[in-house]
Formats: structure tokens, C-alpha cells, sequence
């Protein structure tokens, strides 16, 4: 829905006019019979970028991967140990014990 909102406005930078941003709304309560505001949306989008950042950030610059079939980010206990990533960062979310 994003996606067509962006495309019905012309608009390419981050969130959509205020037609759109309507639009969206309305239709999204619509259809799941609810009654969001856009802030809900803004709120959402801007987690999930900053969840994205951290991701990106553990897997392009540190060297560990991520597991193709389930999506998840294995290292070792002693590699978070030894960075300290976990406390100092906050990404304890995508710390998977063995």
C-alpha cells in the first residue's frame, strides 16, 4: 500500500504527501476495520529502519553471516563477548546463543 501511495503522489523521498499519507490511512482502516492515524505508520517505519541499521551494520561490517534458510545471524558466544556489541550497541535482538 505504501508502494502505491508513493507512486500515486510521484513522490521518491522517504514519506508520502499529506493526500497520500490520507489515502493510505483510510484505506488501511478500511480494510482491516481499525482506526490508525499516520503516526502509527511513521512509528513503524521508522523501527523497522532502525532495526535495518542494525542488521546492516552487524552483517557488513563485522564480518559474521547470516544463515540463508532461516534469516538468522549466528556467532559464537565468545564473539559477541569479545566485541561487546550486545551491551554496547544494543543488539541483543539478533543474538542467537549455541
Amino acid at each position: 500500500m505504501f508502494d502505491e501511495v508513493i507512486a500515486m503522489n510521484n513522490y521518491t523521498i522517504k514519506h508520502p504527501t499529506s493526500i497520500g499519507r490520507d489515502y493510505m490511512v483510510e484505506k488501511f482502516n478500511q480494510v482491516f476495520n481499525m482506526n490508525r492515524t499516520y503516526v502509527f505508520f511513521k512509528n513503524k517505519h521508522d523501527e523497522l529502519k532502525k532495526s535495518y541499521k542494525g542488521w546492516k551494520f552487524l552483517t557488513h561490517k563485522t564480518g559474521i553471516s547470516v544463515d540463508p534458510k532461516t534469516s538468522m545471524i549466528f556467532a559464537y558466544d565468545v564473539w559477541w563477548r569479545e566485541r561487546e556489541f550486545v551491551s554496547t550497541h544494543n543488539f541483543s535482538t539478533y543474538q542467537n546463543k549455541f
